[in-house]
């Protein structure tokens, strides 16, 4: 199978062509800080409060990394495993409309949470209308986690445009609320099991409840989307990019595409905008001079090597003044 990308015919034998992954959360500045925390706890308050020591190593050095880049290594995390639309949960930063390596939505509101937002509803009533609200919810294992359902009600933003990030705490009355509200979930696992040590219920996964997929940050997950969709259908669910394009309001793009042995394998093409943002060495020997120029290698441990058009040696560089030559993404080292 041949398609033309950028007016050069690729030769896509052996390929699947796919739509572009959604993640539907994820902490982009965090791509390069470590997994962090010593055992499962009761809640992601008191996980925040354990690691949270921005005089300490190793978060102290991770800090020292300009933000802007620290964004763009966000960027490369998903984009290296087939993601086109990446849902961040902080605020739109004006690096994602500079040549950013994936889409950034942005037409969301969002609160962080319950325990570290001081105006929830406020944050709920500047969300422009047909937007989604995503605040985490529902992040611990306790009766406190379990009743923020019941209080985000009381506060008057749990509706049809609500979207609860991990929502493990919450009980059979919690969840028939949801579903009477026509709320929506956004599932990570990973991030779930490392934190909590438990996620979301097979009942609760076949429960009808609209369910979408993010990553969380390195900080809880290591891996990328691949590994959570691993771990979703490990545990009797799966990604839907439907749900997810539905959840977060996103238009139908059938120019954001990627071609990949298999769906669930790492890509060798990744299209955005009708752009080649990602493509492996072997489709790469079709580029003409003046385009592989514009490409620099990405190896990522135990993913084959590809080429993106973001300058990784130099990246590299400007990380390892503060890292080391150690330089990890998301628990996976990184080199050119």
């Amino acid at each position: 199978m041949k398609r033309a990308v950028e007016g050069i015919e690729l030769d896509l034998a052996g390929l699947q062509v796919l739509p572009g992954l959604i993640n539907a959360h994820d902490h982009l500045e965090f791509a390069l800080f470590p997994r962090l925390g010593r055992r499962h706890y009761a809640n992601a308050t008191e996980w925040a409060r354990d690691i949270y020591r921005p005089e300490e190593s190793p978060v102290r050095e991770h800090l020292q990394v300009p933000k802007p880049s620290r964004l763009l290594w966000g960027g490369l995390r998903n984009l290296a495993c087939g993601v086109t639309t990446v849902c961040h949960h902080n605020p739109y930063e004006a690096v994602f409309d500079d040549d950013f390596p994936v889409r950034v939505v942005k037409h969301c509101g969002w609160a962080h949470s319950l325990a570290f937002e001081t105006d929830i509803r406020a944050r709920y009533e500047a969300t422009a209308p047909g937007a989604p609200f995503l605040t985490h919810a529902g992040e611990g294992t306790g009766d406190d986690a379990a009743e923020e359902i019941f209080k985000l009600r009381e506060l008057g933003v749990l509706d049809e445009r609500t979207v609860l990030i991990h929502a493990v705490g919450f009980r059979e009355d919690g969840w028939q609320l949801i579903r009477r509200m026509g709320a929506s979930v956004v599932w990570c696992p990973r991030s779930n099991l490392f934190t909590l040590g438990r996620t979301l219920s097979p009942d609760v996964i076949a429960s009808g409840v609209p369910l979408a997929l993010g990553t969380d940050s390195p900080l809880t997950a290591e891996g990328d989307l691949l590994d959570e969709i691993r771990t979703a259908r490990e545990m009797g669910g799966d990604y839907n990019a439907s749900v997810a394009t539905w959840i977060l309001n996103l238009p139908e793009r059938s120019d954001d595409w990627i071609a990949a042995p298999a769906f669930g394998e790492p890509p060798e093409l990744v299209v955005i905008g009708d752009r080649i943002h990602l493509i492996g060495p072997r489709l790469a020997r079709a580029l003409p001079p003046y385009i592989c120029r514009e490409f620099y290698p990405l190896r990522i441990e135990t993913r084959p090597p590809v080429l993106v058009r973001w300058n990784v040696p130099r990246m590299l560089d400007q990380a390892a003044r503060h890292l080391g030559e150690d330089v990890r993404l998301a628990g996976r080292r990184v080199s050119a």
